[in-house]
């Protein structure tokens, strides 16, 4: 091989690269526009299933999917539908290689919220959210053989729910401690769960503390259960499990006051003395966040709600340090309860 022949292979195996580097940057088989191709036919596909809820982003040609699935079955479809967007054939035809499951399910997420109150005849009110119709009917029936005076159970399926046997399981076991109390409720939202109330000795209150603190996984409890004539029992070792009891002492009933008065009604009265006893359970790192809507009497009247509340507060234990009260202009609900971290 001469030398100019040599230096003409050297010049095409260079134009060849630089082509190629070129093609493989801003060309349309380029990294990034194979990416954009794939990610715009998965988002198209899983939206003519109907599956809206799922969002795509492409890492190469592997795609990860992210949203929270209301079932089982939707998840595996979304996977399935992705996969199948753009011909899968490898790098070289540029279709999708694989999917990265990065879903949640939608039953943990805040949305979902299951809540029961026992009043002192021993009756339960149970009300929100069941992953399916076999956990509600289970649910139903199992509280109507725990509670001595029966259970009243208004489940809400959620929509395309499966069935959670985990989920199931963490429901009946917060029933049945809240069963064993004179009175209490539970509450529980995402994975987070919360048993409130009061018992008949500190025996009950040890125990069902206890009992609750190994829920299915991925369920954890927090409690604060006081005995006749002891000190509480108590477990609230964060900020989501402080926000939980609070909560379930908050009660599903909305707080009002007295018509154009800074007085709370007899109910609203109680829930406010029971969230304080609550809170002060909590770690002293969190703040309790009270809102109260300006609504007839304007901004004057809500000081005085909020200086009512305040004192409540006070009175049932709650450091002031560890209150922030301020009115709403355009609060949802009378009154809003937030937790927060004290900073520093």
């Amino acid at each position: 091989m001469t030398d100019r022949v040599r230096r003409l292979y050297v010049i095409a195996a260079a134009v060849w690269i630089a082509f190629a580097a070129l093609a493989i940057t801003v060309g349309p088989f380029s990294a990034g526009a194979i990416e954009s191709r794939l990610e715009r036919n998965a988002l198209m596909a899983l939206q003519d299933r109907g599956l809206d809820w799922v969002q795509v982003e492409m890492r190469g040609q592997r795609a990860v999917l992210t949203g929270a699935a209301p079932s089982d079955d939707a998840r595996a479809e979304a996977m399935a539908v992705t996969l199948a967007s753009t011909w899968s054939g490898g790098i070289v035809a540029g279709g999708t290689t694989g999917v990265v499951d990065d879903m949640t399910n939608a039953r943990l997420q805040r949305s979902f919220a299951f809540r029961a109150d026992m009043a002192v005849r021993g009756r339960v009110l149970i009300r929100g959210d069941a992953t399916d119709a076999s956990a509600r009917d289970g649910i139903a029936r199992y509280a109507a053989s725990s509670f001595a005076s029966g259970a009243d159970t208004d489940l809400t399926l959620v929509p395309g729910g499966s069935q959670s046997a985990e989920w199931e399981e963490a429901a009946k076991r917060l029933l049945g401690q809240l069963a064993r109390l004179e009175r209490g409720s539970i509450y529980l939202e995402g994975q987070q769960a919360a048993l409130v109330g009061e018992a008949a000795n500190p025996q009950v209150a040890a125990t069902a503390v206890a009992a609750l603190a190994n829920l299915p996984v991925p369920y954890v409890a927090a409690s604060v259960i006081t005995p006749s004539g002891a000190p509480a029992e108590s477990y609230v070792p964060d900020e989501a499990a402080c926000r939980a009891v609070v909560r379930a002492a908050h009660g599903s009933d909305a707080l009002r006051f007295d018509r154009e008065a800074a007085t709370p009604s007899p109910l609203t009265d109680v829930a406010l003395r029971r969230v304080a006893r609550m809170f002060a359970a909590c770690p002293d790192t969190m703040r309790l966040v009270i809102g109260i809507a300006v609504a007839e009497g304007g901004e004057a009247l809500a000081a005085d709600r909020l200086e009512a509340v305040r004192i409540r507060m006070i009175e049932n234990g709650v450091s002031e340090n560890r209150l922030a009260l301020a009115p709403a202009a355009n609060a949802p609900r009378m009154m809003t309860f937030e937790i927060e971290a004290i900073e520093g």
